[in-house]
């Protein structure tokens, strides 16, 4: 239940309304992958269950994580924008371009081409090699907290703990269900669970944007009243 002086806080609605649409986003991915596999549908069908199937580039799965990214950016903005100081101002600006970046990626599929570059410098058929983009993936990733650890020690507490546990998550879906997968295909085991490994992989991700979407919210005050939204900045990130 949601306390009484919090009901008029829109970001609950928010969180339930994301986690929806992401439940439905994956039900379509299995629901794809299902006729696919029972039918073999080919032309403009085989088409459509592409577009559906999270496993695929430039899917719906793709499209709408990158969506949650740019919401994301766009949040960390206003963040910036409302926030107390220059210095936390400056902080979010930080974040809003880390999430456009990481949008961008899931649009364009820039680590897939990490993958293309794993299997060029390292022996091909090795493990190093299979694991494909989440080398350079990892690499970026260390680099990045040159820039992400200032930043995170000006904003709020809790938004900071919300953010990081929504980029764990959805970090940890990436890579370590990558990382998985190919362990399996070494291990010879069934395409089912493979796909049940790459299908956890695309609900975590998408869970985790929405938890770092949530946290950037957590930083603002998001009221809806008497046909009026009105948004201020909570230093205290409750």
């Amino acid at each position: 239940m949601t306390p009484p002086a919090e009901r008029d806080d829109v970001r609950y609605t928010i969180g339930k309304v994301l986690l929806l649409l992401c439940a439905t986003v994956v039900a379509l991915h299995l629901a794809a992958v299902a006729v696919r596999s029972l039918a073999r549908p080919d032309g403009a069908p085989a088409d459509v269950l592409a577009l559906l199937n999270g496993g695929h580039e430039r899917s719906l799965a793709s499209w709408w994580t990158s969506a949650l990214l740019i919401a994301c950016a766009l949040t960390a903005v206003v963040a910036g924008r409302l926030a107390e100081t220059r210095k936390a101002g400056r902080a979010w600006v930080v974040l809003a371009a880390v999430f456009a970046l990481l949008s961008l990626d899931e649009i364009v599929s820039l680590h897939e081409r990490g993958a293309e570059w794993a299997a060029a410098v390292f022996e091909s058929g090795s493990l190093l090699a299979r694991l494909g983009w989440t080398i350079p993936a990892a690499a970026v990733l260390v680099l990045s907290l040159v820039v992400l650890v200032p930043a995170f020690r000006v904003i709020p507490a809790r938004p900071r703990t919300v953010i990081l546990a929504g980029l764990a998550t959805s970090i940890a879906g990436a890579l370590g269900m990558e990382v998985l997968n190919v362990l399996l295909a070494d291990a010879g085991a069934r395409y089912l669970w493979r796909h049940l490994v790459m299908t956890l992989e695309e609900a975590a991700e998408m869970v985790g944007v929405v938890i770092v979407l949530l946290g950037v919210l957590t930083a603002l005050r998001v009221r809806w009243a008497d046909g009026r939204l009105t948004l201020t900045y909570d230093a205290t990130g409750r």
